[in-house]
């Protein structure tokens, strides 16, 4: 999906008061639950989510961009994907990945109703072996 507001967008709306900045709250989750309305999922417990995010600017700050989470969790409510986004249903951790594009900004998220998946990229990302991660582990 396209990148939502980051912190800075958001910011910088509200300083022209509180009905823009309540325009783009609505205009980006009503947006996003479009989108995952067409995607077609329900997660009905608990979930792990990945964010993707996939920038041509690296120069942004990390939570600046991870901000435009707010939009999309908002959206997954709205489209009742998920059936909160509180923190008994996101569980820990919420993992951010970024990544360098050429393209438009975008953003791909990874829902699971378990933990494990997040493990691959994890390993993938850190460059971690299996076979190494697992003899720290024993020697740990």
């Amino acid at each position: 999906m396209p990148l939502p507001p980051t912190m800075n967008e958001i910011i910088n709306t509200a300083r022209s008061g509180w009905q823009p900045s309540n325009k783009l709250k609505k205009q980006w989750t009503n947006k996003i639950a479009n989108f995952v309305k067409n995607c077609g999922f329900t997660l009905n417990d608990k979930i792990w989510i990945e964010f993707h995010w996939y920038l041509r600017n690296f120069g942004r700050d990390a939570d600046n961009t991870a901000a435009a989470a707010k939009f999309i969790m908002d959206g997954l409510v709205s489209a009742k994907a998920i059936r909160n986004d509180n923190l008994t249903v996101i569980q820990s951790p919420v993992v951010h990945y970024y990544h360098r594009c050429s393209g438009n900004d975008v953003v791909i998220i990874r829902l699971s109703p378990t933990p494990e998946f997040l493990l691959d990229n994890f390993l993938l990302s850190n460059n971690f072996l299996s076979t190494k991660l697992e003899q720290y582990l024993l020697n740990s």
